[in-house]
């Protein structure tokens, strides 16, 4: 393709011309370059107006098909019914819905919607009244739990507690505990209150489980619930009866809940998982979780654990610290546990060495309680 501006021949810079004709004079930069003129209005609106009006109209309809779908996506009746479909897309529609409640901030209707949480309730309840072992109904009925867990309105409270007491399924009755501590953790934040008679009777029953495993549960459930009450007598007496539980697990998470609630004695059910030789029976418990997992996933696993029970510690710690009726004697034994950690911490090699930062934190705490104790 020929440009537009002639090739810098010497005709071009007044050399002699074509069959002997005289020579042109030079030609100027000006002279290769079209006049300038100032635009027109016409072409203003057609450079700058007509697009944005485009770009506004296509934002318009993206909005529009944007919140059709969010309405559509949060149809109580149409999210139940996908969910009581009998193809493998119920599970897709369970894992939507489960991304949609952790996700407020898109959707925030979604976690007060009573419409939706009771139907998923009552959908729950024929489930337990079924009681199939089938482990698509099982795994159906563990994300109905934590869905109803995950929700700002308590309406699936009573199916949770029937859950947790009925079900036929020790996972789905263990999740169903979680939930039901989720529930009423996310209630206490938002400063709502759920009818509590029914739930304090399961909760007390659920901690004299004969099951190990709901019992540990439960503590973590109740510490919870006294937390966020000022009527808690009861639920403390309970804590502080699961701390000396022959179970591990159960004692470690009564710890957490007596010092979430500030409960006389939390010191030394909190030292106790700083302890060494604690941490490894608790630790020693974790079994694989299916047939599939390989020894060093197992050992990770095991590690996680290790390392959530000294967090899970730390935090307690700083409970304490920060709650102005902790009595002074009482950091005295958290000095001497945290002492006993640290120094034992670079021994503690399996699964895995004790990461550095945790370490790090253990003796920031230790600074703080020393200074929390000279007072």
């Amino acid at each position: 393709m020929s440009s537009s501006i002639p090739p810098e021949s010497e005709s071009s810079q007044g050399g002699p011309g074509p069959h002997g004709q005289p020579p042109r004079p030079p030609v100027t930069s000006d002279e290769l370059l079209p006049p300038v003129e100032p635009p027109s209005a016409r072409f203003i609106i057609q450079l700058f107006v007509i697009p944005a009006l485009i770009v506004a109209v296509v934002v318009l309809i993206w909005f529009g098909i944007e919140s059709l779908a969010r309405s559509g996506e949060q149809d109580p009746d149409a999210i139940v019914a996908a969910l009581r479909s009998s193809n493998q897309a119920r599970f897709q529609q369970a894992k939507e819905l489960a991304d949609m409640l952790r996700l407020p901030e898109r959707y925030p209707e979604l976690k007060t919607n009573q419409e939706l949480a009771q139907k998923l309730a009552a959908y729950l309840d024929e489930m337990i009244e079924a009681g199939s072992t089938a482990e698509a109904e099982v795994t159906m009925r563990i994300f109905l739990v934590t869905a109803l867990g995950e929700f700002h309105v308590d309406d699936g409270l009573p199916v949770l507690i029937k859950a947790a007491q009925s079900d036929p399924e020790r996972d789905v009755r263990r999740r169903a505990i979680n939930a039901i501590a989720v529930l009423m953790d996310g209630l206490a934040e938002k400063k709502q209150t759920a009818t509590r008679d029914e739930l304090v009777a399961a909760l007390l029953e659920l901690a004299d489980d004969q099951d190990e495993l709901i019992r540990s549960e439960t503590a973590f459930a109740l510490g919870v619930v006294a937390a966020s009450s000022a009527d808690n007598a009861e639920l403390i007496a309970k804590l502080q009866e699961l701390a000396d539980d022959p179970y591990t697990d159960a004692r470690f998470n009564a710890a957490v809940g007596l010092a979430r609630a500030g409960a006389p004695g939390a010191a030394r059910a909190v030292a106790e998982m700083l302890d060494p030789e604690s941490i490894a029976a608790s630790v020693s418990g974790e079994k694989p979780l299916t047939e599939q997992v390989t020894d060093e996933q197992l050992a990770g696993q095991k590690a996680f654990k290790r390392n959530t029970i000294i967090n899970s510690a730390l935090t307690a710690i700083d409970r304490l610290l920060e709650n102005p009726d902790t009595p002074r004697g009482e950091f005295a034994v958290l000095q001497t546990a945290l002492e006993t950690f640290i120094k034992a911490a670079p021994a503690m090699k399996e699964p895995a060495p004790v990461p550095g930062e945790l370490v790090e934190a253990a003796e920031r705490t230790l600074e703080k309680v020393k200074q929390r104790a000279a007072k």
